[in-house]
């Protein structure tokens, strides 16, 4: 197509520019970058970035530069020329050529991906302000573009007043552009993110940025910074001209919420020594003709590498609170320039590194001779990152993989230094701690000793108070009950000598349990006169006879053989001696059954408990024995003691469970019985007397064959 003073046609279709457009940038910030860079390599010393995103769906971006500009040649020959490497223009001196950013000539693109019309407004030292405009919106896919002249009048530029600043430029208008999945919240990030283009210590120019995000913000431009937070590395390594010495801290603290003597302190930062590592030399590499070079071409690595303390935003902004992490800004990339310019974003998605502590790496580092005219174009299609088979990427990797791995064993050691400080605080506590309860373990035990030698006195002037009057009537009955003895022993043993006072004493805790039985049965009629007697109160009365009658029948049992007063509830002695003699002196044999006792390594096991308490466990579990649909013969006994706990197990040769138990722990239940002999009373006082008198435990261990109880006290 024939250009025309109205018209400028492009070499390309429609169709090829909005697909090279798309296919070229993946997301806003890449394509405003690119346009920024365009004003940069116009030689312009100024660049601002204007954003009105108060409408996001239809948003309006202006980038306008004090460049050289372009007049109506630069248009028809350049701008419109699709891949014109602007580095071969021999017009442009050989310095400024150089410093070009970008070489292809398709940057212009991303004005495409971002917005279907905009307007190019240009002024030179030589010619005057034109305006021109690409709308795409109408056009079909088959079309030659163009841009057509406009009107300056018909525009309306929302930074008129900084344009008219400058002498010579141009501005890019672009209209319509959707920018709704940027939230208001990453404003900082789109100017930290912006930042990150470009190597803004190298550049002579000045970029600023204006983002409006609601029709009452002050139009103000603020200088485009980087937000590296430098105060929260712990270590970091430079090989730059630059100092970076009053923007690294001197210590960083590492957060520990359980601990705030390790938050509190200061560590201090870390300076990796460039000279350990190798980062510049010669090669050979593959020019454009796919040949080595014939001699070695010189390459080197700038930049600098650091690695953070923390990445958790609010640990991190203790050590800097210019710690930014968001949508739009990530601080932990590992960022590659080439000419000054972003060439990758992360690094690490090429150089894949999964170790620890690597997601903590943030750092800007330079390798031009990706960019080098002798050698083909390295980057892919889509402009964002590069052909990773390619020698001189190799090269770069290997040039930084020592550093990154510098960097991370040092978080390391770090990490490792704080945990064993953990370990020494919690070790510190833990002795206190085991020392506070021994203290008061020993303050418990003497108080208890005075408060028991206190009640054993009492109870002894008690005794010899009673002594006196039922010393005769005891006598007789109790040389009646001295030739019943069968054998003598700790427990039980001849009573000769002993008089009827003695057997008023055997019977108290009989009377004791009569009593209560009595004050139960009077309770119970009371409540029946009253219309208050429910199931919930007949059950709980049940408990309490059945286990009083017990009592009761186990004091007969023993009383008349015991050489302690049995006047006392509890006595303290030998509990695995007692078991013993009252399971083969007492109990013998129950209905048929065997009874064998068995103490391993005859052990010793002293305590205080109730005599009437065991009795009713062992009469328990070897009136279950003896049933007939039990079928046993024998029942062994088993005592001994492990880790401090006494252990005492019942085992039969019976038939064992029934299968129509689906729950162990039901046995234990009041009133529960899968036998038609039992009344589910037996098992329930054994697990009760255990439970809150014995401060133990009772189990029931399947077996293959008989039944099996475990009593751990």
């Amino acid at each position: 197509m024939q250009n025309t003073e109205e018209k400028i046609y492009f070499n390309f279709s429609y169709f090829a520019l909005k697909l090279l457009g798309k296919g070229l940038y993946n997301n806003p910030w890449n394509a405003i970058a690119e346009l920024v860079a365009n004003g940069l390599d116009a030689q312009a010393t100024s660049v601002k970035l204007y954003i009105n995103m108060s409408d996001k769906k239809h948003s309006t971006i202006e980038i306008l530069d004090n460049g050289t500009g372009m007049d109506y040649d630069d248009l028809a020959e350049k701008y419109v020329f699709m891949g014109k490497d602007k580095r071969q223009d021999k017009n442009i001196s050989e310095d400024i050529r150089n410093s070009y950013m970008g070489r292809k000539g398709i940057g212009k693109l991303a004005a495409l991906y971002l917005s279907k019309k905009y307007y190019l407004i240009t002024k030179t030292d030589h010619s005057n302000e034109f305006v021109w405009v690409l709308d795409t919106k109408m056009s079909n896919e088959s079309d030659i573009p163009h841009l057509e002249k406009e009107n300056i009048n018909n525009i309306e530029i929302e930074c008129v007043n900084d344009w008219a600043q400058f002498k010579t430029g141009t501005m890019i208008k672009l209209t319509d552009v959707d920018l709704t999945g940027i939230g208001g919240q990453t404003i900082e990030g789109i100017k930290a993110r912006l930042a990150d283009f470009f190597l803004l210590d190298t550049l002579k120019s000045k970029i600023e940025v204006c983002v409006i995000d609601n029709q009452n913000s002050p139009k103000k431009f603020q200088p485009v910074e980087k937000s590296v937070a430098f105060k929260n590395f712990y270590a970091f390594f430079n090989n730059t001209e630059l100092d970076f010495t009053n923007k690294l801290s001197d210590t960083v603290v590492v957060t520990n919420p359980n601990y705030p003597e390790i938050s509190d302190k200061k560590r201090a930062v870390q300076y990796i020594d460039k000279k350990e590592f190798l980062t510049k030399g010669k090669d050979f590499f593959k020019l454009k003709n796919d040949e080595l070079s014939s001699s070695e071409i010189e390459y080197e690595l700038k930049g600098w590498i650091g690695i953070h303390t923390s990445v958790d935003k609010e640990d991190a902004q203790l050590n800097d609170a210019n710690f930014l992490k968001n949508k739009a800004y990530k601080p932990n990339q590992l960022r590659l320039y080439v000419r000054k310019k972003l060439a990758v974003e992360n690094f690490f998605d090429i150089y894949k590194n999964n170790q620890v502590f690597a997601n903590y790496i943030e750092g800007e580092i330079s390798f031009d001779i990706l960019d080098d005219d002798r050698f083909e174009d390295i980057a892919t299609t889509n402009r964002q990152s590069l052909i990773q088979d390619d020698i001189r990427v190799e090269k770069l990797i290997e040039l930084v993989k020592p550093i990154i791995g510098k960097l991370i064993r040092t978080r390391i050691q770090l990490s490792d230094e704080v945990k064993n400080e953990v370990k020494t605080i919690k070790e510190q506590e833990q002795a206190a701690k085991e020392k506070a309860e021994a203290k008061a373990e020993q303050e418990r035990k003497a108080k208890e000793e005075a408060e028991l030698k206190k009640k054993e006195e009492e109870e002894k002037r008690k005794k010899a108070e009673e002594k006196a009057k039922q010393e005769e009537a005891a006598r007789k009955v109790a040389e009646e009950e001295v030739k019943n003895e069968k054998k003598r022993s700790k427990f039980i043993e001849s009573n000769l000598s002993e008089d009827q006072i003695s057997f008023t004493k055997k019977l108290h805790m009989i009377r004791i349990n009569l009593s209560t039985i009595q004050k139960s049965i009077r309770k119970m009629v009371m409540q029946i006169q009253r219309n208050k007697f429910t199931i919930d109160t007949a059950w709980t009365n049940l408990k309490s006879l059945s286990y009083y009658i017990s009592r009761a029948k186990a004091s007969l049992s023993y009383s008349p053989y015991a050489k302690f007063d049995t006047k006392d509830e509890k006595i303290e002695g030998d509990l695995f001696a007692f078991i013993k003699e009252y399971a083969e002196n007492i109990l013998i044999q129950s209905d048929g059954v065997k009874i064998i006792v068995n103490n391993v390594n005859e052990q010793k096991f002293i305590t205080k408990f109730s005599p009437q308490d065991i009795a009713i466990i062992i009469d328990n579990i070897a009136s279950n024995t003896a049933k007939p649909e039990h079928k046993s013969t024998e029942l062994e006994i088993t005592l001994f003691i492990q880790n401090d706990i006494a252990n005492i197990v019942f085992k039969d040769n019976g038939v064992g469970l029934s299968s129509k138990i689906k729950d162990i722990n039901e046995l234990f239940e009041f009133g529960k019985s899968y036998t038609e002999s039992g009344t589910g009373i037996g098992l329930y006082h054994v697990k009760d007397i255990v439970e809150n008198h014995l401060n133990g435990n009772v189990t029931i261990n399947k077996t293959k064959k008989g039944f099996e109880i475990q009593i751990r006290i």
